[in-house]
């Protein structure tokens, strides 16, 4: 795909389609977004999709008709791209995806934490803990977000691939769509499906993890059953410091806007960006462990 050159001046306006910004952690992301665009002297135009496919569309297709330079978006529903791809074809609009998933829609660049090592990551803290707390039980169960994230649907799978290495088993899983009463109700039916014998939650989110712990909690079986999450939102940090939870892998959300806007500024001057993946334009931003103790491992 070939973009039209731009003024070497920034006068770019570009759109911004965010999956819900009433979510903390994309909350955080648009912020970055924001901060990159003021710094670039660039205009953006945002949209919450509020987590629905239909809004993303709509809103996605109503920015192209805007005259924007280029389309930010953290979507969804990747499967849902293609509609909004090629509108973007159509008007010469390049396309930057920040998490979640491109739906296999060529774009400029996709910008991606490192999931799959994330996983890994809390698969070898895990081990650490269980040792630390004497914890008998061998049986893990893993919360995942909604099939949609094939992304961040590597997070148990790495998870799983470190536990059942170890000699635990993997005893249930379950989608829990990035909600946290799903997750809390999960977690109520494992802690009575296995009578409590539970080692490890692992939850793919930190919006999941808070609802474990709550179910956790409840059960009177904290700091029994133990809870690690994934994103490192602050409500997650702040139930480590109460012994909720013991640890997430922390994504950088605001380095993930911020690269998004730069990368699309980037694309419109001609410039060169330097992927981790060529083939599939892939930029990934490291993750890193928050312990038990709220202490970041960067």
């Amino acid at each position: 795909m070939k973009f039209c050159q731009m003024p070497q001046q920034n006068q770019y306006t570009f759109g911004w389609s965010v999956y819900n910004s009433n979510r903390e952690f994309f909350h955080t992301m648009q912020e970055g977004v924001f901060a990159a665009a003021a710094e670039l002297g660039i205009t953006i135009l945002p949209h919450n999709q509020n987590g629905e496919t239909e809004e993303m569309i709509n809103g996605s297709l109503n920015l192209l008709s805007q005259g924007i330079n280029a389309l930010i978006i953290s979507p969804v529903n990747p499967q849902a791209m293609g509609v909004i791809a090629d509108m973007a074809n159509q008007e010469n609009i390049p396309i930057v995806v920040v998490d979640v998933g491109t739906g296999g829609v060529d774009v400029a660049a996709f910008i991606i934490s490192d999931n799959y090592g994330g996983g890994i990551l809390a698969g070898e803290y895990a081990l650490t803990l269980l040792q630390e707390y004497a914890i008998a039980s061998h049986n893990v169960v893993i919360i995942k977000v909604e099939p949609t994230s094939t992304f961040a649907r590597q997070r148990g799978n790495a998870f799983r691939s470190v536990l059942t290495d170890a000699g635990y088993q993997v005893v249930a899983e379950a989608d829990g769509n990035s909600d946290t009463m799903q997750a809390y109700e999960l977690m109520k039916g494992f802690l009575a499906a296995y009578q409590g014998n539970l080692a490890i939650a692992f939850c793919e989110n930190d919006l999941m993890a808070l609802g474990a712990a709550q179910a956790v909690l409840e059960a009177g079986k904290r700091g029994q059953i133990l809870i690690l999450g994934f994103d490192g939102i602050p409500s997650a940090i702040e139930a480590i410091k109460q012994g909720l939870m013991q640890g997430t892998i922390a994504q950088q959300p605001f380095e993930m806007g911020r690269l998004g806007v730069q990368s699309a500024d980037t694309v419109l001057k001609g410039g060169e960006i330097i992927f981790d993946d060529v083939k599939l334009k892939e930029l990934y931003v490291p993750v890193y462990l928050i312990d038990q103790y709220g202490h970041a491992w960067k």
